[in-house]
């Protein structure tokens, strides 16, 4: 922006103007990126008295598909065997990512102390919510058989050191291809709420697992949740054990 002028008004920023900067750029991730960076400018113009109309309002950008992927049992069962040839930190990070319904962001920092045997207390990085997540008996077991290096707190260490994001993500990668899985990793957290919604799980109840607003988890639930025959056959099961109690 500085580029177009030092001494450049904001208010000089049209509608035309503002379309034409945000189109002045190939990719659409980075066209996002511009349009995000206007709103913030334009809200902070308008606090200010500089502007009266939020001319970055109301913008068609075009935006990717949201992920809809949820991970099966069969699929989860191929990829951790062919991570058998792998380092065992994917391992152990797929058993993280499968059973806390976290980021993978936040996976790849979890540290041992956060780690209490029952529980592991985190804080998301992205939305600071403060979480303690009981740990699932199959990962507890994993956890626990785990040696612990002697140079890094991290959970998920190679060589003894923390795993970097893009290094974890192309290993994964590799390992779904090999498993013939097109799923990512961070589709895992989806996964584990739907799942624990089918387990007979209640929004509030998941929401205070994977850290999303009451809202934000009926949301999710509402899109991505199936209404099989076997979330049917709970619904009856327990309205007849309900009968019986009454």
């Amino acid at each position: 922006m500085e580029a177009l002028g030092p001494a450049l008004p904001f208010a000089s920023f049209t509608r035309r103007a503002v379309v034409d900067f945000i189109e002045s750029y190939p990719k659409r991730h980075q066209r996002r990126q511009a349009a995000a960076v206007l709103k913030n400018l334009f809200g902070m113009a308008r606090y200010y008295g500089i502007v009266t109309i939020d001319e970055a309002a109301g913008l068609r950008l075009k935006t990717n598909p949201p992920r809809d992927r949820i991970w099966t049992d069969a699929e989860v069962a191929r990829w951790l065997d062919a991570a058998i040839c792998e380092d065992p930190h994917m391992t152990t990070a797929f058993l993280l990512l499968q059973y806390s319904a976290q980021r993978p962001s936040d996976v790849l920092k979890m540290t041992w102390p956060q780690y209490s045997g029952s529980a592991i207390r985190l804080r998301q990085r992205k939305t600071g919510v403060l979480l303690d997540v009981p740990t699932h008996p199959v990962l507890r077991e994993h956890l626990d058989g785990l040696a612990r290096s002697s140079t890094s707190l991290t959970i998920v260490t190679y060589s003894g050191s923390p795993v970097k994001y893009l290094r974890f993500n192309e290993r994964f990668r590799r390992i779904a291809d090999r498993a013939q899985i097109d799923a990512q990793a961070r589709d895992l957290r989806r996964t584990a709420m739907v799942r624990m919604a089918e387990a007979g799980a209640t929004v509030p109840q998941i929401a205070s697992v994977s850290g999303h607003s009451i809202e934000a988890t009926q949301r999710i639930l509402e899109t991505y949740l199936p209404r099989n025959r076997d979330l049917a056959e709970i619904a009856i099961t327990r309205l007849a054990e309900y009968k019986r109690r009454t």
